[in-house]
Formats: C-alpha cells, structure tokens, sequence
C-alpha cells in the first residue's frame, strides 16, 4: 500500500493534535486517492474527536467497505456507534468483526461486552469481558463492567469489594500517591549511602518506590528512620511500600505514626485511608480520613474518587455522587470516576444516564491508552511490508 504525501501529512498533523489542518489534509489526502482506507480512518477518527458521530460512523464505514481488515476503522466506527448511542445492534457487530480482526486486542472484548449490556444480552457481555481478563488479567475496565453487572443482579454489597478490585489495577492509584509526595519523575541513581544528605536520600526512595523497588525503598526509608525515627514522610513512604506488598498491619502502623507527628500530611492520608478501605467493618474510619485527604488536596480527581468509594460503603449514595461529579469535573476522561458514578445511578434506576457515563469512560480509556495510533500504525505497517 503506498500511500501519498498529503496523507503522510494529514497524519503528522493529526499526531500534533492539529485537528483542523488534519481534516482539511485528509480531505486533500482523500482527493488524491479516494481509495486509501487508512486516511479514512484516520478522517474518522478525528471526526469523532470533534462529536461529529454521523460523519465518522460514514467515514469509516468507507474504509472498510475498502478494505474489510481496517482495524482503525473498525474501532471508531464502533466508538462512534457507541458514543451516538441506540445502535447498539451495529455496535455488537462491529466489534465482534475487530475482534476477529485482531484477537488478541483486549479492548475490542471489552467493548463488545459493553454493546451487548447497552443491547440487554447479559450473558454474552459477561463471556465478552471474561474473554479480556483471559488475554489481561489486570485489565482494570472488564473488572469496573463485571462490577457494575454484579450490581444490577446482586446489589452493592457483592459490588462494591469488586469496584475497589478494580481501581487497586487502575494505575491512576500510585500514580495519586506520588502526585502528593510532590516530587518530580526521575530514574534511581542507586549510588545513595547512609551519609548522603537525607533530602538527597529521600528522593532516592521515592523514585524507588516509582520504579516499584518497593524492597529497595525500604532500605534507603530505614536509613532515614534510623537517624530520626519520627519523620513523618519517610513513615507515610513507608506505610506505601507496605502496601503494595499487602502488609496492612505494617503500613497502618506508619501512617498512624506519621499522622500523629503531621496530622495534615497527605501521603500519610493517603495510606491509613486506604488500609481502613481495605478491612472490612472500617469504612465509616476509612470515609472519615479521605474526607480529610479530598480537602488537603482538592485538585487531585482521586481524592474524590477514594472518598466516593468509602461513601458508597455507608450507602450514602448522594454524597457518593457528589464525590464522584466532583473527581469528573476535574478530569472528565477519569475512568474510575466514572464507572463508580455509573454504579450510583444503576443503583438510583437512573439507567440511562449510568450508561452514558459508561460509553465516555470506554471512549476516554480507549483514547488514553492510544489503541486507535497502535491499530493504525500495525495496519499502516502490515499493508507497506
């Protein structure tokens, strides 16, 4: 497949987030070569982007009808199906025809059991999304529908424990936690001793920890600890390493220590929050602390998630919502945020409005893990070998 210069330019500029100028060069692109399937996927795609579900789902249907094994197409003629909405009978095609396209593509299983729960073919949706945690275990969006699917039919005592599954996969969590640390990115350097300055020290363990040498962390904290058995951030550091070696009792023990020396320390928050969610019998205390943490850091979407989950523990559902509304207005492609919102309405019958929060959260993580670029570039790839 040689494919022209203006489509080679249409796509740069759609990889720059230059939308305008990459509709007007697709168009170009199209008009040289009415032919090139991938500048209608690409066309597709940016049109979706910009809520225009009509031209895309038209868009793209031409580029398949080109070429049956477009895969970029076929994912935004399915997104688009699915973010107009009442087409979910074209939606559960389509995406049954990409995932035959492309097996081992987790999130067209994902989707397509989402088609067939918006189509009310429960059973199938649940074989779909069993089939994505076969090729992903960890795949966080099949677990958030297997949840919402035991909320409609068992309520949310057998819900909410998967919800929380759910998010411990979501990577947004540690990446929460380090949000609140406050220091920036970095590779370990793995060159600190027990007489580097202790700033210098502390720096070496939360990047560490990022790097999740969680045992490595802990050597560099003990460093610490020893020359000042009191310091509240290298505890709540601490307290993180323990938990994400699920050693609870540990990590409660330095959060609690942490906060008695800073009360207000947000990583410290964060950690005795977060054992308190995770033992049953203590989600008044665990909605109590993220409260506190939802205030000391209201910027961060997870805060409010995190206190949504406990709220929803109590039954308090409409603060629950409130919580969850808050963590969206803040970042609107919060995946998490928005199937546990979805879960709130489910339970209040709010149907309809639960499944679009649903169809925004499969189009912003579909985008976030920038699935359509890796289809186009192997489709792209495989058509020029």
């Amino acid at each position: 497949m040689t494919r022209s210069q203006q489509a080679m330019i249409a796509e740069g500029l759609a990889r720059q987030g230059r939308v305008a100028e990459a509709v007007a060069a697709c168009h170009e692109a199209l008009a040289i070569d009415e032919r090139d399937a991938a500048t209608h996927a690409l066309l597709a795609d940016l049109l979706l982007g910009e809520d225009f579900y009509d031209e895309a789902i038209a868009t793209a249907t031409q580029g398949i009808e080109l070429d049956p094994d477009c895969s970029p197409a076929y994912l935004a003629l399915g997104l688009a199906y699915d973010r107009r909405g009442g087409m979910w009978d074209q939606s559960v095609l389509v995406w049954h025809e990409l995932a035959e396209v492309v097996p081992d593509l987790v999130i067209a299983h994902v989707q397509l059991g989402e088609a067939f729960s918006a189509a009310a073919f429960d059973e199938e949706a649940r074989d779909s999304w069993r089939r994505a945690l076969e090729l992903d275990p960890h795949q966080a969006r099949a677990h958030y529908n297997l949840a919402i699917d035991a909320l409609k039919r068992e309520g949310m005592p057998t819900a909410l424990p998967l919800i929380r599954a759910a998010g411990a996969l979501d990577p947004s969590q540690d990446a929460l936690f380090f949000a609140l640390v406050g220091l920036p990115d970095r590779e370990p350097s793995g060159d600190v001793g027990p007489d580097t300055p202790r700033e210098v020290r502390y720096a070496e363990a939360v990047a560490l920890a990022r790097a999740e040498d969680f045992f490595g962390a802990a050597d560099v904290v003990r460093t610490l600890l020893d020359d000042d058995p009191n310091d509240a951030k290298a505890l709540a550091l601490a307290g993180f390493c323990y938990l994400k070696q699920e050693a609870m009792n540990e990590a409660m023990a330095c959060a609690v220590r942490a906060l008695a020396d800073s009360p207000e320390l947000v990583e410290g928050l964060y950690v005795l929050g977060t054992t308190y969610a995770q033992r049953p019998g203590l989600a008044k205390h665990a909605a109590r602390v993220f409260l506190a943490l939802a205030k000391a850091a209201p910027g961060e979407p997870l805060t409010h998630v995190l206190l949504a989950e406990a709220l929803l523990g109590l039954q308090r559902y409409r603060q629950a919502r409130k919580a969850y509304l808050a963590a969206v207005a803040l970042d609107p492609a919060c995946v998490r945020a928005r199937f546990g919102l979805a879960a709130v309405l489910f339970s209040e019958g709010a149907y309809a409005e639960a499944q679009w929060h649903i169809r925004r959260a499969a189009y912003y993580d579909t985008k976030r893990l920038g699935t359509f670029w890796e289809l186009f570039d192997r489709y792209v790839e495989e058509g020029s070998a």
